[in-house]
């Protein structure tokens, strides 16, 4: 099978099926300035990232997957709605609850199919091809 990438990022098989990326995406930190869930009352005021938004929205627009992806706590999830809908942010589901991450502590995120993870510094722009070290489980 052969595949094609169109201007928007969809792999468009010889079959016709149509693949689309699914964003798995942290909220505070990526979206809005970051609140830690000791301060829940800054979760409703968070300062938003524009551009941010803008290429989540255009991902979904695109029809790619969005999911949410915190640290917030069920206890946070009315307000983090409120704060969602507000600033325009598009998503099909929000996950809270992801264990919190202590200094010098990792996420390893495993699954079997091909997973691409993506530090966020800042800026959500296109996405492009590079080659960088990965940790892997050696071959049996």
């Amino acid at each position: 099978m052969q595949s094609e990438r169109s201007k928007h990022s969809i792999t468009y098989l010889s079959t016709g099926l149509v693949l689309r990326k699914i964003f798995i995406i942290d909220i505070d930190g990526c979206i809005c300035e970051h609140v830690d869930n000791e301060h829940p009352e800054l979760m409703s005021n968070a300062q938003p990232y524009p551009d941010s938004i803008t290429k989540i929205n255009q991902w979904y627009d695109q029809g790619h997957f969005i999911c949410f992806f915190t640290a917030r706590t069920e206890e946070h999830r009315e307000t983090t709605l409120t704060w969602l809908q507000k600033h325009g942010v598009k998503y099909h589901q929000l996950i809270l609850g992801k264990p919190r991450r202590r200094e010098g502590d990792e996420y390893h995120y495993i699954d079997d199919t091909p997973i691409r993870a993506t530090r966020y510094k800042g800026v959500f722009g296109d996405m492009v091809k590079k080659t960088k070290d990965v940790m892997v489980f050696e071959d049996e």
